[in-house]
């Protein structure tokens, strides 16, 4: 296996995370393993890079043993060449470069968390005020380790500090003191072999992005578990009221920034009860020229767990009725009961199908299977709307370059009660995504 550790450090690893580093190395290269090395260290051969000085910053890290490397994409992706999984040691400049790139190769990657709260507090000179603590390791989630699937914990006090702040995942404990033992090498190959194999499915997994940087930092304002709790009169005369106005004022606003308008409204007319309209995932606020398309039908929006931790847009989100999707797999088998409950009565609700955002995208992705299959359980159709892409005209060039949109609504697709309910939701899907796929080529950006 050939494996490149991406690290900032000292010309000699004598102490802290360099030697941690060095330990590690050696009983991968013991092993049997190719190791490559970023560094700036001279021992760093072909692959040295340039130490980044940062004043203040780089004379107490100097302490600790490490110098901050400048990131070099030339060397960095040199370094991948035929390799096959990137250990990154720091969650520096350096690493979180390395990170980019290794997933715009599709390398595997795993991220090392070598020392505590305390250690990067000395690292910047505040080793005294330890009640940073618990800040340290949300901004350190925030900042780099919450592109990282799997983490490495050399400690046991790391992993329980994680856990307490809240890191989502994968966490696996290999102690410092076990780095002298040639048997540590078979606990490091286990995991590399986890990282290889979970990164490999997201890789695959086309529909998904993987570079963005997450801004969910604050409490939940809703509870997951009950997605449909029923709200007293007040807070329901409140959502309502939310609704109507953002939604208008969205409306307007999208008309004159976007030249947002809606096509085939007429096939709207054509539903009564329940129903789940699906559509392409295209911009940060297409959800509001969705509503604006179903106007003046109500609509209720899901959304991941994680939006309802953003500053002030998580209370728009309650505000306005959108419910939030569940992570874990009996969670979502519950959430689909509840939602399946909800359409028979008479409710709609929108979904995007591809299952994430992909800005300014003209293409059609896969379709994941849940709104579908929750609409055969309902006995509810389809509403396909399909964002399509026009070229910015008119005075909107002068302030506008990217594209201007319009929402075009069309026929609905009912479920094939005459199939096995497995072959229903295959075949809905597959009509679904073929209306839309042909709606897209009939509306070209031209």
């Amino acid at each position: 296996m050939i494996i490149v550790f991406v690290i900032d450090a000292s010309n000699a690893a004598r102490r802290g995370v360099p030697l941690i580093a060095l330990k590690m190395q050696n009983v991968l290269t013991a092993a049997g393993h190719e190791i490559r090395v970023v560094s700036c260290s001279k021992s760093a051969g072909a692959f040295r890079i340039r130490r980044n000085f940062l004043s203040h910053l780089s004379f107490w890290a100097r302490q600790e043993g490490i110098f901050f490397g400048k990131p070099d994409e030339k060397i960095l992706r040199e370094a991948y060449s035929g390799a096959d999984l990137v250990h990154l040691m720091l969650p520096f400049s350096l690493e979180m470069r390395a990170e980019e790139i290794a997933r715009h190769v599709e390398i595997p990657v795993v991220g090392s968390f070598p020392t505590d709260a305390v250690g990067f507090l000395r690292m910047a000179g505040l080793g005294w005020f330890r009640g940073l603590s618990t800040i340290v390791y949300k901004y350190l989630q925030f900042s780099f380790y919450h592109k990282c699937r799997n983490i490495l914990c050399h400690s046991q006090a790391i992993e329980d500090a994680l856990k307490k702040s809240d890191y989502e995942q994968k966490l696996h404990v290999i102690d410092n003191s076990e780095w002298d033992d040639p048997a540590s090498a078979k606990k490091l190959e286990a995991l590399y072999a986890k990282v290889i194999a979970d990164d490999i499915l997201l890789y695959n997994d086309k529909s998904r992005q993987i570079f963005k940087r997450n801004w969910a930092i604050m409490p939940s304002c809703v509870d997951v578990s009950q997605p449909y709790k029923k709200k007293n009169w007040f807070s329901r005369g409140w959502c309502t009221w939310t609704y109507i106005w953002f939604v208008g004022l969205m409306a307007f606003f999208n008309y004159i920034a976007y030249g947002f308008r809606v096509e085939g409204h007429r096939h709207l007319r054509n539903l009564t009860g329940g129903a789940i309209s699906v559509s392409n995932h295209i911009h940060n606020i297409d959800c509001t020229m969705v509503s604006a398309s179903l106007i003046p039908t109500r609509t209720t929006f899901t959304s991941i767990p994680g939006n309802f931790r953003l500053p002030f847009v998580r209370w728009l989100l309650k505000w306005l009725g959108v419910v939030p999707i569940p992570a874990g797999r009996s969670s979502l088998l519950d959430f689909s009961d509840q939602t399946v409950e909800q359409l028979k009565k008479g409710l709609r609700f929108h979904f995007y199908p591809e299952g994430s955002l992909w800005q300014y995208d003209r293409g059609l992705r896969p379709f994941k299977k849940g709104a579908f299959h929750m609409a055969v359980n309902a006995g509810v159709p389809i509403l396909p709307i399909v964002l399509a892409q026009r070229p910015v005209t008119g005075i909107r060039r002068i302030f506008r370059q990217k594209s201007q949109f319009k929402g075009v609504l069309c026929e609905p697709v009912y479920p094939d009660p005459s199939l096995p309910k497995a072959r229903q939701i295959e075949d809905l899907l597959e009509r679904t995504h073929e209306t839309m796929r042909r709606t897209l080529q009939e509306n070209p950006f031209a």
